[in-house]
């Protein structure tokens, strides 16, 4: 995923993906504005800040 953010110049994109019975993943799309927000509660991670940090200073804390 990193490769093909980089590929495309992105620095986010919400990657979605079909898992078929048998366990096999298909690549869907990227979207470069796709929605995140209901994933911060239900993962309890700061994405918020992560994305704003990204915005504001080109890189997170974590790189």
């Amino acid at each position: 995923m990193a490769r093909f953010l980089a590929d495309f110049g992105l620095r986010f994109g919400a990657f979605d993906f079909a898992v078929t019975a048998d366990d096999a993943w298909w690549f869907l799309e990227c979207n470069p504005n796709g929605q995140w927000a209901w994933l911060q509660a239900a993962a309890g991670l700061p994405i918020t800040n992560a994305i704003a940090d990204l915005l504001a200073n080109g890189a997170s804390h974590h790189d």
